[in-house]
């Protein structure tokens, strides 16, 4: 079996970057097997975020805080 030249991986690697940005931007809910696959995607490519005041990553980060803590709340 040949193996893919660095432009067939570099394709194919845009069109998965595509077709996940178009499923973000498509408003429909995803599931959680596709949001885990993004998450890899980004996670794989170094991609990181530094959360700033005012942002959806600061406000993504502000939920989970309370959501952590009434959930440690109702267990106690």
């Amino acid at each position: 079996m040949a193996k893919a030249n660095l432009t067939k991986l570099n394709e194919l690697h845009g069109v998965i970057a595509k077709y996940y940005v178009e499923a973000v931007e498509s408003g429909e809910e995803l599931s959680s097997g596709t949001l885990a696959a993004i998450n890899a995607f980004l996670k794989n490519n170094d991609i990181t975020v530094d959360v700033v005041e005012d942002s959806p990553a600061q406000s993504l980060s502000n939920k989970l805080q309370l959501l952590i803590m009434n959930k440690e709340e109702e267990i106690a």
